[in-house]
């Protein structure tokens, strides 16, 4: 290749990264700088709004300087309290765009995981408990709940919250000077005598934004990734929420139990009763009483074991988990096909979580997807069991306070397994479920 076409295709591959690195320092630029714009904005109108209060004041200059720094520290006040709104709403959404920039761009894997909201339980006093407090309506304590989640008290939060403010003095500027540069340089260019200045910063500036936006990354990856105490605050939001849910779970049965089994053989008792002071005086009139006394005891049996079964399903405990899946298969209104690759049964605490885990999925399909068929694809990856639930409903599912999946990642988060979602509207969705184990 001849000397000109080397260097032809040379700089043509220096203003490709040029663009490339203008792009993103634009982009970053927006994504830092849009809580601190906010900020400085209410700040700036805030604070000369203010000070035309005193503008016309006629009192001594002590007087007036006092006034001044009392509408001053009214505009800073204004600015922090639309600065903690600006952080309450779009602190987490701008730090999720950042680690996916910081994917995209550099290969950086900043994986965090923001705990759940808490599930709001109906208590047996009729009050709705939601992880901190009761309230009267399902819809109050839901409300609480989401705002108790997304709060200065959650340790990621507040991790969020310092990527913010560390960007601001060093992502933000390195990503503005060549933005600024060129914006610059083309006002001068258009500024007679200043031609060769302008030419000069633009010149200067499309240099510099190959570079000047990499400190996104040593950056991104010092601030954007999991809190050093995530992993502690995380396994005592477990432990909590595994205390709130086997309270729920005990609730539950206790109300199962008294509801069904229960009034049936407390019936059962009053017709033997019955039938015990009939049986020497009018026999042809006990007969049906008997008669009706058995019935209830075989229905009574059969709710005691539906109940059972769904505590513990003894296909789970005697097949395992693969024949387990299957029997849900067939029980489901949706043609479901199962397909494993297990090589062995898994641990009988995560064979259980996956199995429910899986029921609560094939549910979901059956009552919100509008599908016409599912499957069903069990795994091991050498670490984990996984459980694969795919459908060609309508899509749109999302693991929103309160919803089932929200319970399925509650229940497999105490065994460090993961969620994910794969669900689009107008489907098909994908929810795939993995949970460490070691097979033996």
């Amino acid at each position: 290749m001849s000397g000109p076409a080397i260097a032809a295709r040379g700089a043509l591959r220096g203003c490709v990264q040029s663009a490339v690195g203008l792009y993103r320092c634009a982009v970053l630029t927006v994504l830092t700088g849009a809580i601190p714009a906010s900020c400085a904005a209410v700040a700036y109108f805030g604070t000369g709004y203010a000070l035309s209060w005193s503008a016309q004041l006629n009192a001594p200059l002590a007087v007036r300087v006092l006034a001044a720094a009392g509408e001053v520290a009214m505009g800073i006040f204004w600015a922090v309290i639309v600065g903690g709104l600006a952080l309450r709403i779009g602190n987490r959404r701008l730090s999720r765009a950042a680690r996916t920039l910081a994917g995209r761009w550099l290969g950086l894997r900043l994986e965090v995981r923001y705990p759940p909201p808490p599930a709001v339980t109906q208590m047996s006093t009729g009050f709705w408990w939601n992880g901190h407090e009761y309230h009267r309506t399902a819809r109050e304590a839901r409300q609480q709940a989401e705002m108790q989640h997304n709060s200065p008290s959650d340790p990621q939060y507040r991790r969020d919250a310092l990527w913010t403010g560390v960007s601001t003095l060093t992502v933000l500027p390195s990503a503005a000077l060549p933005l600024l540069g060129l914006a610059f340089g083309i006002d001068l260019t258009l500024q007679p005598g200043l031609r060769a200045w302008g030419a000069a910063l633009i010149v200067a500036s499309l240099v510099i934004a190959p570079f000047a936006w990499r400190v996104f990354g040593p950056v991104a990856a010092a601030f954007l990734g999991r809190s050093p105490h995530s992993r502690i605050d995380e396994l005592t939001t477990i432990q909590a929420d595994m205390t709130q849910t086997q309270a729920a779970e005990l609730e539950r049965i206790e109300r199962g139990l008294h509801d069904g089994a229960q009034a049936r053989i407390v019936a059962l008792g009053m017709a033997m009763g019955a039938a015990e002071h009939l049986i020497d005086t009018d026999p042809a009139a006990a007969k049906p009483i008997l008669a009706e006394a058995r019935a209830s005891a075989v229905a009574a049996l059969e709710e005691l074991r539906d109940f059972v079964r769904g505590i513990n399903p003894p296909v789970l405990a005697e097949r395992g988990l693969v024949d387990a899946v299957r029997a849900l298969a067939l029980d489901a209104p949706v043609p479901v096909t199962v397909r494993s690759t297990l090589p062995f049964r898994p641990e009988r605490p995560v064979e259980a979580a996956v199995y429910f885990s899986v029921a609560e999925l094939l549910a979901n399909v059956a009552k919100h997807a509008r599908a016409t068929a599912a499957r069903v694809d069990l795994g091991y990856d050498g670490q984990a069991v996984t459980a694969s639930v795919a459908d060609d409903g309508h899509g749109g599912a999302e693991p929103t306070a309160g919803s089932g999946l929200t319970g399925i990642e509650r229940r497999i988060a105490a065994f460090g397994g993961r969620l994910e979602v794969d669900s689009p509207a107008g489907g098909p969705t994908r929810i795939t479920l993995a949970v460490p184990c070691a097979l033996s």
